[in-house]
């Protein structure tokens, strides 16, 4: 069953990754790939919509900056380095690699996890733009398999694990900067 998942996961690695490619695309992927390195541009997001919508709830912005530590902690440091999955380009010999080789092991994407993780709070705190906050996650998450750093696998974990992390964050920051409207009372 196991080596079934494999054979299916690769296969629709190879066929995303094989897309075609070329300047344009290379760019716009890595782009993408890029800005969310680190979750900077869902930070940057999150400290615009601070400023620029004059929010003064402070919820949104502890619960980014709560996932992010939380991503990076149980997903860049700990489950990547416990489950030591090798990166496609290593595997696959005709993995099309569009920027420098990767360090980190591969399971689960903590690109994807950020991203949805912040596009959930995001989307939380400003419905009106939730559509964009998780076409720009998917854009991301997509990017990872394109440019050949994550089999779709890696990807789909790393979301729904980012899913998991901003209710969790969201409820958190909640409850602790507003206890007396999180708890009902």
């Amino acid at each position: 069953m196991i080596e079934l998942l494999t054979g299916v996961d690769q296969e629709i690695f190879i066929f995303i990754n094989h897309l075609p490619h070329n300047i344009f695309s290379d760019y716009f992927f890595a782009f993408f790939s890029g800005v969310a390195s680190w979750g900077v541009v869902w930070f940057v997001i999150g400290i615009a919509l601070f400023v620029w919508e004059e929010i003064t709830d402070k919820k949104g912005l502890v619960a980014l900056l709560l996932a992010g530590i939380i991503v990076l902690i149980t997903i860049e440091v700990g489950a990547k380095y416990l489950l030591e999955r090798p990166r496609p380009e290593f595997v696959l010999n005709n993995t099309i690699v569009v920027l420098d080789k990767s360090a980190s092991p591969s399971f689960p994407s903590g690109h994807a996890a950020m991203a949805f993780a912040a596009a959930y709070i995001l989307a939380k705190e400003h419905k009106r733009w939730q559509y964009g906050y998780y076409s720009l996650a998917f854009l991301i998450a997509f990017s990872r398999i394109y440019l050949g750093k994550h089999y779709p696998s890696d990807v789909l974990m790393g979301a729904i694990l980012g899913l998991l992390v901003g209710v969790f964050s969201l409820t958190i920051s909640t409850y602790f900067l507003n206890p007396t409207k999180s708890s009902g009372r």
